[in-house]
């Protein structure tokens, strides 16, 4: 192996980066990016102002309720854009020789969207799981049994 690997657990509103070591039967906490708005609900996020009635979208010309993207949705491309972000750079100032990620299917969607085709190219395993809050030795366990990615 010629650089470091990387595991990142996440989902829309927690991301856990750890270091993989001896072939990811040893992972070390890295750091832990924290998206405080991923559990709130678009009315927790965007709200009018007090006594304010918003007009029906039928009544708004130019305006198309099917193609409204919800506030918690766009908070959601947001943090995986900064997790992206975060994983680019290191990337970038790293020898960086794979990521391995396990994360919420939404969010994991929203990931790999966000990141660019150098950092898609190094990603070993993507697993559909929302385990953010499950112990090590079981995102060890999922990555064992994980087939590669098409990108390895």
């Amino acid at each position: 192996m010629l650089g470091k690997s990387y595991l990142v657990v996440a989902n829309r509103s927690e991301a856990k980066i750890l270091l993989e070591k001896d072939g990811a039967n040893d992972l070390e906490s890295v750091t832990t990016l924290v998206n405080d708005d991923g559990r709130a609900s678009d009315g927790d996020l965007v709200t009018d102002r007090p006594g304010a009635v918003s007009g029906a979208s039928g009544s708004v010309p130019g305006v198309d309720a099917m193609s409204r993207k919800d506030a918690s949705d766009t908070e959601a491309d947001r943090f995986a854009g900064t997790v992206a972000d975060w994983l680019d750079k290191r990337r970038t100032t790293d020898k960086l020789y794979h990521v391995d990620i396990i994360a919420a299917p939404s969010f994991l969607g929203r990931l790999r969207g966000k990141m660019n085709k150098q950092l898609t190219d190094l990603v070993r395993h993507a697993i559909n799981k929302d385990v953010v809050n499950e112990d090590q030795q079981q995102w060890v366990d999922y990555l064992k049994d994980a087939p590669k990615s098409a990108n390895s």
